[in-house]
């Protein structure tokens, strides 16, 4: 099972997401969705990585992908965005027993529901609930796109105090892009694609305030070694 870490950054308290996304843009890569689980029909992805934070109210996860024009249709939450250009974040509640899904297209609308399995208990989040995850898309160039997004620690029922950790997976799917793809962080055992297994979830650890990254440019070459020649 793959494990990440999220920094915790208390600074960043009140700034815009245009200010946090460019923070994070410096910050090292958390991890890649490069893992093409059913790889003999889908052998291609996008390049996808992905970098993870939170404040006291927040969990920010941005993705930054190259390779795919970012396609988006799709225009209201709730609507199919696994169609388009597509990020995904799953993450279990505390027991592990439910499990949100949000879904992003490259414009940042948002299909999200909180779930025990695919179709079990499926709960669609309302509308203000939705209205309450912040989305930050960027086009950075033709085929190259980055989405950040602000998840309430509240929605999501986190409570620092008491939890180090949460399981957890992300995916890349383009259910009707031109190149169709299905990629994973933590590897999937299916047999067809399927990302609503929470037993495949890997885990995010949430860091202390200790912990916390002071100056995100000192880690920049991190960051090339995942995503080369950024215009």
């Amino acid at each position: 099972m793959k494990r990440i870490k999220s920094t915790y950054q208390a600074d960043w308290q009140g700034l815009s997401l245009a200010k946090i996304d460019q923070q994070m843009a410096a910050m090292p890569v958390a991890g890649k969705i490069d893992t093409l689980n059913w790889n003999e029909q889908y052998p291609t992805a996008p390049e996808t990585i992905f970098t993870v934070a939170h404040t006291d109210e927040m969990l920010l996860v941005r993705f930054e992908v190259k390779g795919e024009v970012p396609l988006a249709t799709k225009t209201e939450d709730l609507e199919h965005v696994n169609e388009d250009a597509c990020v995904e974040i799953f993450i279990a509640n505390a027991d592990n027993t439910r499990y949100w899904n949000f879904e992003f297209n490259a414009a940042g609308v948002c299909n999200a529901s909180h779930r025990k399995s695919r179709k079990e208990d499926v709960v669609r989040l309302n509308t203000e609930q939705l209205q309450s995850i912040k989305r930050f898309p960027v086009q950075l160039c033709a085929a190259h796109w980055s989405l950040l997004v602000a998840i309430p620690l509240a929605l999501i029922e986190l409570d620092l105090a008491r939890e180090h950790a949460r399981r957890a997976n992300l995916y890349k799917c383009g259910d009707k892009t031109p190149m169709k793809h299905y990629a994973s962080w933590n590897p999937i055992q299916a047999e067809a694609p399927a990302f609503h297994l929470p037993e495949y979830f890997g885990e995010i650890q949430f860091g202390t305030p200790e912990s916390r990254i002071l100056n995100p440019e000192s880690r920049i070459p991190n960051r090339d070694s995942y995503i080369m020649n950024k215009k």
